[in-house]
């Protein structure tokens, strides 16, 4: 397309227009990627041929020169996905691929045309929520296209977006700021606080400018001071400027009301910019916002997109008149489904499979059920704390609130067997300085003479928003001094009492146990039992990424490990690595630490290690699963000739699993779920008939849902040679890990070692760890926002975890 057309909401609707309107019959029902690739069902009937260039006028874009050309590439068949189907090829050859890719344009052509949408999910103002701050929430509908065997099915769901809220620009920058009103009052000056808040919220928006006789569409790159003073340079020959203000008087005959307030920047070029006055656009409707949404916004994305199982199926299935209609309903009247002869059965597929008996739970002595009461428990091996220390940031908290809340901490941890020798409260406030505050806290609290020895534990009372504060106490205690830290907010402790606050402080007495190198319970089942037999470790492994349009941060790649023979105690280790690479670049190493320090531990070698991957799609199984796998064989092979072990290699099976997906379970019979939550219960796991035609691999929905709809975790055992691949120990030995998560009291929805992964992610963070050499971080420094990537120098200031801190679970 020239002139360039980045938006894939443009590019669909220029050929909408050339199949619709221009050119209607040389494109016929054609579908359309949003980038570059356009599919037929029969060859298009070109001006040379093979090629031809279609100049079309585009109301709210211009004039648009669109170039077609038919390329080389085969005809698409469903041959070789038959053939995958059915397992006669042992591969998702290219083929294939191109295949399952077309399917999946056919299915979603006509809805994505219709709706905004993010290529997978489309989105409608049916049932719109309004989050306040110039957003608002539209519920969708997910879909894609999976292969199983024998067949192909489509996954429906039900999906959320947040939306820029449509309507006149001043209004909603007045409620990005939380003013009432007065459009005045965006009359900011560059680089303040407001003009950067709506710098960056409103940057890339598309508005539509209203003049006379037309309306044009554009996007936002800046934002200018006081707009209706700003220069124009009209098109005569004397290149005369007036004033925004006059120009558009004498132009459009459109009075400005508010001058000096904010305008809009639409271009960058050549020294020239093209300023329109925010009265004068209004923000398009149908847009996403793509960004991180706050802490309250992302609380209420998840209550809009909560629905108990029946409802869910529901929404799903549909019903004739539903104000936001299902896809499902949708299917059979598709022009581009019936164009390719597709059908697609209206009613879900109904599946077998079974409820895996819960593991034993061992506290103490004593034994207890797969969700247990933490109040009746004696924790295993319960931990000595020889002296903690509080510091106190709440900005609300009466004294003898802290003091009544620290009384019943110290009783918890008593009655789960923690022996507590010194307590000290810091009772005056103290400056940011987190790393000063924890240095001094026994100092400042009144130790007794001679007491020099710093705390096991430093108890920190955050105001309610202190992400920035609860990210320096994680800096210093994991990174600076090396000491164990547990946040907990003034309005926790404010909200309970009685029997809510005990229970409060008994699910930070098990987190603190833990944080302290002790066990709180160990879970015990026949295949998990036959496994830690021999010695063994555990590992998880995921990659964090930085936050959409962020270019300049890297990637950090995390490792967890454990290191006890029970398999409940975990160290962790973490690099950083180029921008969204998936592949953990350093493994290799990672691998070879971890069992190295294994080996420190326990004086002897693993024979066995389970590597659960977490983050890898689809696509990326073959490859980079393949080649990290290669990675550990590789770890393992320079350890055993380093330390030069006669013993043989321990056997490694290395399993991918995903809990980004979209596939839901309902029970058929609403008796046989869960009695609160109507789920499918815990322990349920299934393969028949939804399993992939080439990898071993399996659902488990291992956690008893509260609110909303469970998601199973899905497992690809992508190499096995500890159980060459049966399935059914795996099966048992991963629902076992689901109960084995330190800080919870209940089986959680993912193998330990994945959950400890993902929690490890916040305190591998970039922004967290990276330290330059002036002792700035990333929060107070504005070097690594400006600088393009470096990932050299990320290498050289990222800190890595406190030597005193590699054998604590930190991160639990």
């Amino acid at each position: 397309m020239t002139p360039d057309v980045e938006s894939v909401r443009w590019r669909h609707r220029i050929v909408e227009r050339l199949q619709n309107h221009d050119a209607p019959k040389v494109f016929r029902l054609c579908l359309f990627d949003g980038k570059s690739i356009l599919y037929s069902a029969a060859p298009l009937d070109l001006p040379d041929g093979t090629s031809g260039n279609y100049t079309l006028v585009v109301p709210g874009k211009g004039r648009v020169t669109v170039k077609v050309a038919r390329v080389a590439g085969d005809t698409v068949t469903f041959d070789d996905l038959i053939k995958f189907l059915t397992g006669k090829i042992s591969e998702q050859t290219p083929k294939v691929s191109v295949a399952l890719n077309l399917l999946q344009f056919i299915i979603r052509q006509a809805p994505n045309l219709k709706y905004p949408n993010n290529g997978r999910a489309y989105f409608t103002s049916g049932g719109s929520k309004d989050l306040r701050g110039g957003l608002q929430l539209f519920r969708g509908f997910f879909q894609s296209v999976r292969p199983a065997i024998g067949r192909v099915l489509v996954n429906v769901d039900i999906s959320a977006a947040a939306m820029y809220k449509p309507g006149p620009f001043v209004d909603i920058a007045l409620e990005v700021l939380n003013i009432r009103g007065n459009a005045r009052a965006l009359s900011y000056r560059k680089h303040s606080k407001e003009w950067n808040i709506l710098s960056q919220f409103f940057r890339n928006v598309l508005v539509d400018i209203k003049l006379p006789k037309k309306t044009v569409t554009k996007k936002i790159v800046g934002l200018v001071e006081a707009a209706g003073r700003f220069p124009f340079t009209q098109e005569q020959e004397d290149g005369s400027s007036l004033p925004t203000t006059e120009y558009y008087y004498k132009t459009y005959n459109i009075r400005l009301s508010f001058p000096d307030i904010i305008g809009i920047e639409l271009s960058r070029g050549s020294g020239k910019n093209t300023v329109i006055p925010a009265e004068l656009c209004t923000v398009a409707a149908g847009q996403r916002y793509t960004r991180k949404l706050p802490q309250n916004m992302t609380s209420m994305m998840v209550d809009f997109s909560k629905f108990r199982p029946e409802k869910r199926l529901e929404m799903i299935v549909g019903q004739k008149g539903d104000r936001v209609q299902p896809p499902t309903l949708e299917y059979a009247t598709s022009p581009y489904i019936q164009d390719a002869g597709m059908e697609i059965a209206e009613k879900p597929i109904t599946i077998q499979g079974q409820i895996l008996k819960s593991p034993t739970i061992f506290y103490g002595k004593k034994q207890a059920a797969a969700t247990w009461n933490i109040t009746r428990q004696h924790l295993h091996s319960p931990e000595i704390i020889k002296a903690w220390a509080v510091v106190d940031y709440s900005l609300r908290l009466d004294q003898s609130v802290i003091k009544a809340f620290m009384d019943t901490l110290e009783q918890c941890c008593t009655a789960r067997g923690m022996l507590i020798k010194l307590l000290l409260v810091l009772k005056d406030k103290m400056s940011k300085d987190i790393k000063e505050a924890c240095s001094l806290a026994l100092v400042s609290a009144g130790a007794p003479p001679g007491y020099n020895k710093p705390p096991d534990m430093v108890l920190v009372i955050l105001p309610q928003s202190a992400a920035d504060i609860r990210q320096d106490v994680k800096r210093a205690g994991d990174v600076t001094l090396g000491v164990s830290t547990q946040c907990v907010r003034e309005d926790n402790i404010a909200k309970f009492s009685g029997r809510q606050l005990d229970q409060y402080c008994n699910n930070i007495a098990i987190k603190i146990n833990a944080r302290l190198m002790g066990v709180n319970s160990i879970p015990s089942s026949p295949a998990y039992d036959w496994f830690t037999k021999e010695d063994f470790m555990f590992f998880g492994a995921d990659v964090g990424h930085p936050g959409p349009g962020i270019q300049n941060k890297p990637s950090v790649a995390s490792v967890v490990f454990s290191y006890d023979r029970h398999g409940v105690k975990y160290s962790a280790t973490s690099r950083v690595q180029q921008p969204r690479q998936e592949r953990i670049g350093e493994l290799g190493p990672m691998v070879y630490d971890a069992i190295t320090r294994y080996g420190k531990v326990n004086g002897r070698a693993p024979r066995r290690l389970m590597f659960f991957r977490d983050g890898l799609s689809e696509g990326e199984y073959a490859g980079v699963g393949e080649l990290e796998f290669q990675d550990i064989k590789e770890a393992v092979r320079r350890v055993w000739a380093e330390v030069k072990l006669n013993d043989p290699p321990p056997l490694i099976t290395y399993l991918i699993v995903g809990k980004r997906h979209h596939v839901r379970f309902f029970p058929t019979n609403p008796q046989d779920g869960d009695r609160k939550s109507g789920n499918v219960q815990a322990g349920f796991v299934a393969s028949e008939g939804i399993a992939n035609p080439i990898a071993q691999d399996f659902y488990l929905l291992s956690h008893g849902g509260i609110l909303g709809t469970s998601r199973p975790a899905h497992y690809i055992v992508l190499k096995d040679e500890i159980f060459n691949f049966d399935v059914r120990p795996i099966q048992e030995v991963a629902y076992t890990l689901c109960h084995a998560y330190v800080s919870a009291t209940r089986s959680v929805s993912i193998p330990a070692p994945v959950y400890f992964c993902a929690r490890a992610e916040y305190h591998f963070d970039a922004s967290l760890r990276y330290i330059d050499s002036d002792g700035a971080t990333v929060a107070s420094s504005s070097t690594c926002e400006k600088q393009s990537f470096n990932l050299s120098q990320w290498r050289s200031g990222y800190a890595q975890t406190h030597s005193f801190m590699l054998a604590r679970m930190f991160f639990a």
